[in-house]
């Protein structure tokens, strides 16, 4: 099917933000503690539950974080300039109980990079499987602007975050900018997906 080149001016791009996958991984850590859940990391980067806020605590602090690393990706994508999200955040030393010895914030970005950049970490698999899908998704996503007789400005752009999994304690809030799911979800959602991501234009 022929597509209108003013639907194809939307750009349908991948991304995966280390640092919000880094809130999820600590998310992990207070779900294994708190909640008794198995899930990766567990609890081995934490010597003892001294180390961690109380729980409440933890559920306050964690949506303000998330909340000011998306409004500065919203900022660069406004100023058409590449999300920089590689660098260790103030607001993450908030997510641990302070301490100047056992500097727990440092210690578990350190295991996280580990397991994010390596040649076979979790970016790499991320990255490798969605890039193989982004032509077909970006196709459908063109295809429903089309037949929905959406028109878009010039220069518009699109960016499919990607998690590492689905957040349990925050609720992504997409937009036809920052569109969030989970790699569980975009290997067997697709479809939803798409359909998702039409109903935010």
């Amino acid at each position: 099917m022929t597509l209108s080149r003013e639907h194809k001016q939307l750009r349908v791009s991948n991304h995966f933000p280390m640092d919000l996958n880094f809130l999820l991984f600590i998310e992990n850590i207070y779900e294994c503690y708190y909640r008794g859940k198995e899930v990766f990391p567990g609890t081995y980067l934490i010597s003892s539950d001294q180390e961690l806020l109380e729980a409440e605590s933890f559920h306050e602090v964690l949506p303000t974080c998330w909340d000011t690393i998306v409004k500065e990706m919203e900022q660069q994508q406004n100023m058409g300039i590449l999300f920089n999200t590689t660098q260790f955040k103030d607001c993450y030393r908030d997510l641990f109980r302070r301490d100047p010895v056992l500097q727990t914030a440092d210690k578990v970005w350190n295991a996280f990079s580990l397991w994010w950049w390596s040649d076979y970490g979790i970016k790499t698999y991320m990255e490798r499987y969605t890039d193989l899908f982004m032509p077909e998704l970006a196709e459908q996503i063109w295809k429903g602007l089309y037949e929905k007789n959406i028109k878009l400005d010039e220069s518009s752009s699109l960016y499919v975050i990607l998690l590492f999994k689905q957040p349990d304690m925050i609720l992504p809030k997409s937009t036809n900018k920052l569109f969030y799911s989970s790699i569980n979800n975009f290997a067997y959602k697709k479809e939803g997906i798409v359909n998702e991501i039409l109903d935010l234009f």
